[in-house]
């Protein structure tokens, strides 16, 4: 007959060895270089991706070196995704666009107030803070509905806070 010590006992052994098993798995990012690329057909491309122009993706098949194009749609959306990072791509999900632009807008006047005087550096450090993370909040749906990963909206979030 088990006790609630022995339960509380095998509790803490099984959240031990999931510690230990997340401490031995590899991170999975999605910016991964070369691989397998499964497509909606669930047939995999070994190859490494080159660039994004559009809607169309540019590879590099691993085993010839033969150059090759492919529809970003021809791919699985987790897939499409994982490709969008690994070539750091930062085109917006539609839905996102103004409050990308609107964000970058705040960023920009602040970079010229704190140029012409106006606003301190801590004032406009402030600002590009407070439109990152308002930018975030847009986005949050969009991650959770897995149409954005979070590695992308960091890079969406990143290219806020650069000039032009």
């Amino acid at each position: 007959m088990s006790t609630s010590r022995d339960r509380r006992g095998v509790g803490i052994l099984a959240g031990g060895l999931l510690a230990a098993l997340l401490l031995v798995i590899p991170d999975m990012s999605f910016a991964e270089e070369g691989g397998s690329w499964t497509n909606r057909a669930g047939h995999a491309l070994k190859a490494t991706p080159q660039a994004i122009q559009g809607q169309s993706v540019t590879f590099v098949q691993d085993r010839t070196g033969k150059i090759v194009n492919y529809p970003l749609s021809a791919f699985l959306p987790s897939e499409q995704e994982r490709l969008r990072c690994c070539l750091k791509d930062t085109t917006l999900p539609a839905g996102l666009k103004a409050a990308h632009d609107f964000s970058g807008r705040v960023i920009a006047r602040s970079r010229l107030l704190k140029k012409n005087g106006s606003l301190s550096e801590q004032g406009y450090q402030k600002t590009v803070k407070s439109s990152r993370a308002a930018f975030r909040a847009q986005a949050a749906p969009f991650v959770a509905k897995k149409k954005l990963s979070q590695e992308r909206l960091e890079l969406l979030v990143r290219e806020l806070g650069t000039p032009k």
